[in-house]
């Protein structure tokens, strides 16, 4: 159901006191036992520009820079530093920036850090004069500083929505009034919005974004509060919080300093939604009263520039083990595993895959916590790949884990977070990774690589690393094999780690060996890999955020009380609509959700598409040796397995109302081929001029494009560690069979071990004659 909408939030007349959730805060203060605030490291907003002394004989400097801070407007000074040091000090104290320092013993002077002087003053949260506003929760997330062994206190940023003599209420104005099938909730969920208690005498500033040299005093009568909930108020206002003890003693905090900022913030006045932007479940709902269009036509903003317009409920896909914690948009899963010792939890794994996008950990670290999930309890956080909707809030999570004194390991792949220096063939190469040279603390925290092809096994928990670049240099997929300790089995979910086509839409010099790689890394998961369910890495891969809001339309309905469902009764393994041989679905759902983005880098119906797509068989790269076709024997490795086109419709379950039809998806529905089939099959192709990788500096037409590129080199089935006779094994296929019964008839022809004679076409697929007996010679 739709969110904030114009004409339905009206209807929430109840006090605001009775919708809020309150959060971190509680009236029931014991007054015989007062909570004495800890000393911790001061804090305040930066409101000017530092201002540095000239240099002594020495060369050293001090620093003056103005701050408001809970005692009031301060001019903290630094000792003297060299002037290197006072320039990396000074770069930290932009105003606007929420800071932290150590207090030394003369007043209003900041102790110079000493192992890294340019931590002197450590930056929080950073508004700038953008109109953006960031969002923080006061327990989990940014927050002052640990000093010594005490976690520093809390802070807390959004939107004001209320405010009594003793209480403040922030949020990102997210409210959900019913579920996808219109039933109204009992009372509008919040799912991020929070109320604190505030000090008697909390200090409260007008930070002024426009001219700091403005900003000033306010009092708690002049703090502005938002108008409503309504997704048509576009005017936020927006505020950092600063609180008196540490979330160790979260029940107790009070608020000692508020920062309001003016001009207020500006929304994107869209309506937001727990289900993805342009959901067909959206497709009911209606026309927006406020832009005229049809609700499922209204393309949410980025959550770069509106984290708000991407949250949603998390939830849970097996019993007390794998969680859905991800925002809309970008997934990210819980896994928790017993280590194989379910009696003794002393050794247990709290995993987290992949950290989403850079504003939105407030999202995360809630739906974890909605799930009795501590973000702190988190031991591994594994990364797919070096792009920042992935790896967005890992500092977050580790300053967060600093500041609680635990550890978290960091695990990548070497080839994104450094380079690819050698393949799984032992072929060298110097190719940098995708994860920015910006991102230093990323890089050097990364305290653990990926091992390929290999299971960890953490009990009832084992996860399988399958590098496979395209995306990036060093994109990976993941295969999680989890217990269900409801029938004690184990259930496997494919996590495709890099399936964007973004960087690929026509070859270029420098992306040619990832055009084929990518393609590569789809069919052997394909051939590889048997997988029971999808778990996507976006929502817009496959539906998995639709299906688990279908299921709870569905439990929700009175007549199902009595006998609800759960995500592996939502979730298909196999495509519903698909043909069966020998009584079962030809047609994974995690293999259809491969054939989608396999198909755009390889066929010609691409071409057309629009965006000035390029597709391999008219555009190459070819494979060296290739570039006119090629005859040639080849020796099969397995048995090979019949390849539907795409279909459409993803996790079609007539047995959820929500889900009769399935969740088509229109990004590259262009693709859509449920009538199309193909033989794919395991090859060592016996000619040795193609050596599985794209050698550097080889020159090729590319007839797509009318021109001739100079490619640099990289790896494509080398990044596989299987040898063959001459180079690694191929996974290729036929061209597009018009029917199933053609497509066994090829199957029947192929026999593990076997040794045939075919023909490639340049894009390498195996030419099929008229006699499609006669395919594999």
């Amino acid at each position: 159901m739709k969110l904030n909408h114009p004409r339905l939030w009206a209807w929430v007349a109840a006090p605001l006191a009775t919708l809020i959730l309150n959060a971190c805060n509680s009236d029931d203060d014991d007054p015989q036992t007062p909570v004495v605030p800890p000393v911790q490291r001061a804090a305040g907003v930066v409101v000017a520009a530092p201002v540095l002394s000239a240099s002594d004989a020495a060369g050293n400097q001090t620093i003056n820079i103005k701050v408001l801070t809970a005692a009031g407007l301060k001019t903290i000074a630094s000792p003297a530093v060299s002037s290197g040091n006072a320039a990396k000090i000074s770069a930290t104290l932009v105003p606007g920036n929420l800071v932290d320092w150590e207090s030394d013993t003369a007043a209003d002077t900041a102790k110079v850090a000493g192992a890294d002087p340019a931590k002197t003053f450590q930056v929080i949260l950073s508004k700038g004069t953008a109109g953006l506003t960031q969002f923080n929760l006061a327990k989990y997330g940014w927050s002052v500083n640990r000093l010594g062994d005490t976690p520093g206190a809390m802070v807390a940023a959004g939107w004001i929505y209320a405010k009594t003599g003793t209480s403040i209420t922030v949020g990102d104005g997210g409210m959900v009034l019913a579920d996808q099938a219109g039933r109204a909730f009992d009372k509008p969920v919040k799912r991020y919005e929070e109320t604190y208690t505030l000090a008697s005498d909390v200090k409260v500033y007008n930070v002024n974004t426009a001219d700091y040299a403005q900003s000033a005093e306010s009092t708690l009568a002049a703090l502005p509060v938002t108008a409503d909930y309504s997704y048509a108020t576009t005017s936020r206002q927006a505020a950092y919080l600063l609180f008196d003890q540490n979330y160790l003693n979260a029940d107790k905090a009070k608020v000692v300093a508020i920062w309001y900022f003016t001009p207020q913030a500006r929304s994107d006045g869209k309506p937001v939604w727990d289900v993805p932007t342009q959901s067909p479940l959206l497709a009911d709902k209606g026309t927006d009263p406020v832009s005229g269009l049809a609700y499922v036509s209204i393309n949410a903003t980025t959550p770069t520039n509106a984290a708000y317009s991407r949250s949603t409920e998390p939830f849970e896909m097996v019993k007390g083990t794998m969680y859905y914690v991800g925002d809309n948009e970008v997934a990210s899963y819980i896994l928790k595993a017993d280590m194989g010792t379910p009696n003794d939890p002393s050794d247990d794994k709290v995993i987290k895959i992949d950290a989403g996008w850079p504003n939105s950990g407030y999202q995360y670290w809630k739906n974890m916590e909605l799930l009795g999930i501590d973000p702190r309890s988190v031991t591994d956080l594994w990364l797919t790949h070096g792009h920042a909707d992935h790896y967005g809030t890992v500092v977050e999570q580790l300053r967060m884990m600093d500041n609680a004194g635990k550890t978290m390991k960091l695990w990548a792949s070497r080839e994104d977070a450094q380079a690819i220096t050698a393949d799984l063939q032992g072929n060298t190469w110097n190719i940098p990774g995708a994860l920015p040279l910006s991102e230093t603390e990323i890089r050097a925290r990364t305290s653990d690589f990926y091992q390929y092809d290999k299971w960890y096994d953490f009990g009832n928990v084992q996860i399988m690393v399958i590098w496979s670049p395209g995306h990036t240099p060093g994109s990976t997929n993941m295969v999680f094999k989890v217990k269900n300790p409801t029938d004690g089995k184990f259930y496997t979910f494919g996590y495709h780690g890099g399936y964007g086509f973004n960087g690929m839409e026509q070859p270029t010099a420098s992306n040619g060996w990832k055009r084929l790689a990518w393609q590569a890394g789809f069919s052997y998961l394909q051939q590889s890999q048997d997988i029971d369910f999808v778990s996507p890495q976006h929502t817009n891969h496959f539906p998995i955020v639709e299906v688990f809001q279908a299921l709870k339309a569905y439990n929700r309905d009175p007549a199902n009380a009595a006998a609800p469902l759960t995500m592996f009764d939502a979730m298909r393994s196999r495509v519903y609509d698909a043909p069966q041989i020998n009584g079962a679905s030809i047609t994974t759902e995690f293999s259809n959700q491969l054939e989608k983005r396999r198909s755009v880098v390889s066929y010609r119906a691409t071409d057309s598409s629009g965006a000035g797509r390029k597709s391999l068989e008219t555009s190459g790269p070819f494979k060296p040796g290739r570039e006119n076709g090629l005859t040639v024997q080849v020796t099969a490795l397995d048995d090979g397995k019949i390849i539907q086109g795409f279909v459409g419709p993803q996790n079609k379950n007539p047995r959820i109302p929500l889900l009769a039809n399935g969740i088509p998806t229109t990004l590259d529905a262009y693709v859509n081929d449920p009538t199309g089939y193909y033989v794919q099959v395991t090859l060592d192709v016996l000619e040795n001029t193609y050596k599985g990788y794209l050698p550097d500096g080889y020159v090729q037409l590319s007839p797509g494009l009318g021109t001739t590129l100079t490619y640099q080199g990289g790896p494509v089935e080398s990044v596989i560690a299987t040898k063959g006779t001459l180079h690694p094994p191929e996974y290729l296929r036929t061209q597009r069979l018009a029917s199933l019964e053609d497509a066994q008839k090829v199957l029947a022809s192929i026999r593990k071990g076997g040794t045939f004679t075919v023909t490639l076409t340049p894009a390498s697929e195996i030419a099929v004659p008229v006699d499609v007996t006669q395919t594999f010679r």
